[in-house]
């Protein structure tokens, strides 16, 4: 995958800062999308800050892909998911140039895409890839953080999705993002 502006891995760490739940509280904004059972992704998961929750309410049943091109971030959410006795939904897959999204397909519930879709350079790809692992029905959280996005670039995102399958379902309103609810038609 073509990539631009990677955030480091270190500051993975720094998204971990529990003070983020201040605006940001995974359960929160997850809730009403996540029932036991799911098959669900975090897409740019890096330590794990929405996995965890995520996996806590697919429950037992359920699986949560964590996609990550970092190593050192997959590591490092693998050890939290092991803390938290959560290694058996929380399955850490790093991203490589081969088709990794394809044996996927048509399998999964919902997507995360939280802060990461603009350090990806074929915007194009990342949504019709995504759109390809997803059932029809299925809903994609998509948020970008304002301020470091511009507005012109999240449309421009929403465009690429709309030409991956996917439809707006309800706007999203999310402290400090762009953030919409997209649905695989």
């Amino acid at each position: 995958m073509e990539k631009k502006n990677v955030c480091p891995w270190w500051m993975g760490y720094v998204l971990l800062n529990p003070l983020r739940k201040l605006s940001h509280k995974p359960e929160e904004i997850l809730e009403p999308y996540l029932k036991p059972g799911m098959n669900a992704v975090d897409f740019g998961c890096a330590m794990g800050y929405f996995s965890l929750p995520m996996a806590r309410m697919v429950g037992k049943e359920g699986t949560v892909y964590c996609f990550d091109i970092q190593q050192k971030m997959l590591s490092k959410l693998t050890t939290r998911a092991s803390d938290q006795g959560l290694s058996k939904i929380i399955k850490p897959i790093l991203i490589n140039e081969g088709d990794t999204y394809h044996q996927y397909s048509g399998t999964i519930d919902f997507i995360l895409l939280f802060a990461v879709a603009h350090e990806v350079g074929d915007q194009r790809k990342l949504f019709a890839d995504l759109s390809v692992m997803m059932k029809p029905g299925a809903l994609m959280l998509f948020a970008e953080p304002a301020g470091h996005v511009k507005q012109s670039g999240f449309e421009q995102s929403l465009s690429y999705a709309a030409m991956g399958g996917l439809e707006k379902a309800e706007e999203r309103n999310i402290n400090r993002s762009m953030s919409i609810l997209l649905r695989k038609t």
